[in-house]
């Protein structure tokens, strides 16, 4: 599938991101995953506050919210107008004006020069989905300052390629298992990562890993009705939360997570 099909598929999801957005008591799952995702970044901002921030491959938009009253200066890029339009009709909604808007595919940021910014955000996968996973996480990481922090997550190619052997058995599982390629429904192309070769990955342009964790572990992609069910019990979210804060970082909780989520930084 070409740019242009994908940006046409994004564009027509716009509409039902930008709701799902609004209807987060509804969506048990979906608000786990932004609070776990907090949890790395927050105790990051302290050593530049009032910094400037790219998310990248924002969608309608996850982090202006929380960061621009604390007073960053925010940039969204998204390769899907309409996910972007979305994305500022929010920021509007709520007042938000030290924050710009920037149609861009991940893997090209031209428009921004090297050390830019102090850290980069890319949640949802942006790298997965994108044309050049390799040439996306290399700008992220020409775009930070040195001190800077990239910050995003990937799809598990061990975990995809289990998942997929579970639900139907058969050799069909070992292509993603060695080249990481996979179709979705509606023929979208993915690009997983094993955790070795995610972290390798930065190392290989310059970054040192601050954190390698698995993302809300036992979660698949998008999350089941079963999980959203099931994560309207307070007890079940507890016991995720406390899966998350104790283990998410034990390499065999890694292997079992469906998204990979790393935490690397730009040496000074």
């Amino acid at each position: 599938m070409n740019n242009d099909e994908l940006r046409k598929i994004w564009d027509e999801r716009a509409e039902q991101h930008a709701a799902r957005k609004l209807c987060k008591s509804d969506n048990h799952s979906g608000q786990f995953y932004h609070e776990s995702w907090w949890r790395h970044i927050e105790p990051l901002l302290p050593e530049f506050p009032e910094g400037k921030v790219l998310e990248a491959g924002c969608g309608t938009g996850r982090w202006a919210e929380h960061l621009v009253p604390m007073g960053f200066a925010l940039t969204c890029s998204d390769f899907s107008p309409g996910m972007l339009a979305k994305a500022q009709e929010d920021a509007d909604r709520k007042g938000f004006d030290n924050i710009r808007f920037e149609v861009l595919d991940v893997c090209d940021l031209h428009p921004f020069k090297d050390a830019s910014f102090d850290m980069v955000i890319s949640t949802g996968e942006p790298i997965s989905l994108s044309s050049d996973p390799k040439k996306a996480i290399g700008e992220y990481c020409r775009v930070v300052r040195p001190g800077g922090y990239v910050l995003c997550d990937a799809g598990n190619k061990y975990r995809l390629a289990f998942d997929l052997f579970r639900d139907k058995p058969s050799a069909d599982f070992m292509h993603t298992l060695e080249t990481g390629e996979f179709s979705s429904k509606g023929n979208m192309d993915l690009h997983l990562f094993g955790p070795t070769e995610l972290t390798k990955t930065f190392e290989h342009f310059g970054m040192t890993i601050h954190t390698l964790a698995g993302l809300t572990p036992l979660f698949t992609f998008p999350p089941s009705a079963k999980t959203n069910a099931a994560m309207k019990a307070t007890d079940t979210t507890q016991a995720l939360e406390k899966l998350e804060r104790d283990y998410a970082t034990h390499p065999e909780v890694i292997a079992l997570s469906s998204r990979l989520i790393v935490v690397a930084q730009k040496p000074q």
